[in-house]
Order: C-alpha cells, then sequence, then structure tokens
C-alpha cells in the first residue's frame, strides 16, 4: 500500500462547523453514528441534520466528494434503509452481529456495505469468506465490551491472516504518533485508517490540528 493512496476516515461527526474545517483536509470519508448508545449518536437538531443530509466536499479547486458512511449496530433492515436514502448515504457500516442475510437485503437495497468485525487472538478470518459476495469493504476493529469506540488498538500481526479479496480499513485505538506504525504495517489489501476517539477535544467533536498532523505525517 503506497502511502498517498492510503484514505482517511473520521469516524463519529456530528456538528456542522466541525465538519466543515476538517473537509478543508484531505480525508475520505466522514462516519455519522446512528446508534443510540453511542456517546457520539447525532442527537435530533433540525439545523445539523439538515447540514448532514447535504453533500460534503473538499477545498480542491475540482471538488472531491467526502463519502458520507451512516454506522449502524444490529438496527433493522428498513431503519438502515430509510436513513441511508434520508442522509444520502454513501455506505452503511455495520458494527454489529449482522449475518450474511441480513448484508444481502442491504445489498439488494443498492446500498454500499463496509462490515466491521472485532478482532482477537480467537477470530477466524474463513468466516469472512461468505461476507466478500454482499460488502465492499471490511473495517478491522478491536474486540471489547463496546461495538467499536472502546479506544484500545489490536496486534495488527493477526490481520496476516487475512488472506481474503476484499478491502479493509484498519481501526481500533488508533491515535496520534501512530503514524510510523501504520507507514510500517504492511498488507496488500491494507485500503484505509479510520480514527475516532484518539483525535477528539470531547465525544463527537474532533481536533482538526491533530488530524492534519496525522494525514500529513502518513502522506508525506
Amino acid at each position: 500500500m503506497i502511502n498517498d493512496s492510503l484514505r482517511i476516515k473520521v469516524c463519529g461527526m456530528r456538528e456542522q462547523l466541525n465538519i466543515q474545517a476538517l473537509a478543508q483536509l484531505s480525508v475520505d470519508f466522514i462516519g455519522l453514528i446512528f446508534y443510540e448508545k453511542s456517546s457520539r449518536f447525532m442527537a435530533e437538531k433540525t439545523e445539523e441534520q439538515n447540514f448532514l443530509k447535504g453533500t460534503f466536499f473538499t477545498k480542491e479547486k475540482t471538488p472531491q466528494k467526502i463519502k458520507k458512511v451512516g454506522v449502524f449496530v444490529d438496527e433493522s433492515v428498513e431503519r438502515v434503509i430509510h436513513l441511508a436514502s434520508e442522509y444520502q448515504l454513501d455506505y452503511v457500516q455495520l458494527h454489529g452481529k449482522e449475518n450474511i442475510f441480513y448484508c444481502k437485503k442491504i445489498k439488494k437495497a443498492g446500498i454500499r456495505i463496509i462490515k466491521a468485525f472485532a478482532i482477537d487472538e480467537n477470530f477466524s478470518f474463513t468466516n469472512l469468506k461468505a461476507y466478500e459476495y454482499y460488502c465492499d469493504y471490511f473495517l478491522f476493529d478491536t474486540k471489547g465490551k463496546l461495538p467499536g469506540g472502546n479506544g484500545q488498538s489490536f496486534n495488527w500481526e493477526l490481520l496476516k491472516k487475512y488472506r481474503g479479496t476484499i478491502p479493509f480499513f484498519l481501526s481500533g485505538g488508533i491515535k496520534p504518533g501512530m503514524e510510523q506504525e501504520i507507514i510500517n504495517f504492511k498488507h496488500e489489501k491494507l485500503f484505509a485508517v479510520d480514527i475516532n476517539s484518539g483525535f477528539e477535544n470531547s465525544p463527537g467533536f474532533k481536533n482538526v490540528d491533530l488530524i492534519s498532523d496525522f494525514i500529513y505525517e502518513i502522506k508525506k
């Protein structure tokens, strides 16, 4: 993976000014969390909701659309499809125990899928084979008490066991100062890094300067 082509996803966004500031950076994906138990769940605020239903662009002369990802945890298929349409989501990220039949229904609705999996020493990558028919990307996160948002990294060496065909997002406890570890990590299917709590001033509000420095170090 060439560093310049490594995509950046910033998850847990919800405030207009913060997103607009972030859009000035080389960010490829922004994650909006629709899981009510998350401290980054998007509150029902009309002004913010209307903004989030729009399209985000970078500052480049030829505007490049920032992809919107809706994060769901064991939500009903009907609600996922409804919110994907309502918010004009480019992808839905399924972060719970959604099985292949669930993914098949989402895919049949014409929605692109990022399926998250919690990784530890006991994880079997052979279980992912059936998901390859319905998912566009995988996301590998740390196994913990919560479905994401644990703020802890896992042993990336475990990903050497992954020999599937689907590119993946690397997630779980990525923080400022880990840039060289990411640069040194080699896997032909590494597509993007997913950052969240390690770059926050408070839940849902990102430190844009830290993210800017992180991107610079990764891509320089």
